[in-house]
């Protein structure tokens, strides 16, 4: 995606599409036709080199974030004393995880290693659904409530809540956190429905989504503390680790950054006791198997023999 300058009405209409707002939303905030706003959102995605809505929300958001950067609230200025959460509150969950994003989260790097050891193939018709998941999950880990929204208007959110799963709470997870209350209670009225049929999300997850809606709308105590109680030990480490991220985001809407940090310390306990597991496993998902030697890389055990035959020479 190409950097651009936009004019006011196309920074507006970026606002506006961040926020979730559909088309109808926005021809009426700006008192044009459906049929005008579409020909602007047309001519915006070729100034910016975007091809549709979510990615102009993507490029408007990696636009931003240097003065949200700037704007955020002030760490320890020892860098040697920073946690995790000091630098995902600077930084950003998602790009303060970096590759350890596909420890956690739902079908990661631990799913797909317990598979291959129990000799199963991942299912191809299942590939979408996984895909699905991991976009979800890194919009959540990123910020990017206005991703699930664009699914929700371009009638996308159906199937996703239709089929249930992880990607059903994660979708209604992220509408939540973004404010967009009506889209996500028609989500969360599905899934119970579903529920009712025998399929669809699991009654934890449907409370856990109801405790967000609590702490979201109501600065309901009760909901964060009902997060907190699914974030623990006693939930499975997919659902744990959503509502890690969810809390991050929560306490830091609120200005609770301490809360926030911890969140986010918790969640990064996560990702490194998913690495111990894969090691476990006998996967070395970070290796030191290569060494640098006058520039080019050397497996150590190479290095090693080379190291012998010199001493016995």
């Amino acid at each position: 995606m190409k950097h651009a300058n936009v004019d006011a009405k196309g920074q507006q209409l970026l606002e506006l599409l961040a926020e979730g707002a559909s088309t109808s939303v926005l021809a009426r905030k700006l008192g044009y036709s459906p049929g005008t706003v579409r020909v602007y959102l047309h001519n915006l995605y070729r100034v910016i080199g975007v091809r549709n809505r979510t990615e102009a929300v993507l490029w408007h958001l990696n636009r931003v974030r240097p003065a949200e950067k700037r704007a955020a609230p002030a760490v320890s200025s020892a860098l040697a004393d920073e946690t995790f959460g000091d630098v995902a509150l600077r930084d950003g969950l998602l790009a303060t995880l970096g590759v350890m994003e596909s420890f956690v989260g739902p079908y990661g790097r631990v799913w797909e290693v317990g598979l291959r050891l129990k000799g199963q193939a991942i299912d191809a018709d299942a590939a979408p659904f996984r895909e699905d998941a991991r976009l979800l999950w890194r919009a959540l880990l990123q910020g990017n409530f206005g991703y699930a929204k664009a699914l929700h208007d371009e009638g996308l959110a159906d199937r996703v809540v239709n089929e249930g799963g992880v990607e059903a709470l994660l979708l209604a997870m992220l509408l939540l956190l973004g404010g967009f209350s009506h889209a996500a209670d028609a989500c969360i009225a599905s899934l119970q429905r579903a529920r009712k049929g025998g399929r669809a999300v699991s009654a934890r997850e449907l409370n856990c989504l109801r405790a967000l809606r609590g702490a979201m709308y109501e600065d309901d105590a009760d909901g964060i503390g009902v997060l907190h109680t699914t974030a623990d030990e006693k939930a499975s480490p997919v659902l744990r680790q959503l509502a890690l991220a969810a809390l991050f985001h929560v306490h830091r809407a609120r200005k609770e950054f301490p809360q926030a940090r911890e969140s986010a310390n918790a969640l990064w306990g996560q990702a490194e006791l998913a690495r111990e597991q894969l090691e476990a496993m006998g996967v070395r998902p970070l290796s030191r198997a290569a060494s640098l030697v006058s520039g080019k890389p050397v497996a150590k055990q190479g290095v090693a023999r080379g190291e012998k035959a010199t001493a016995e020479r």
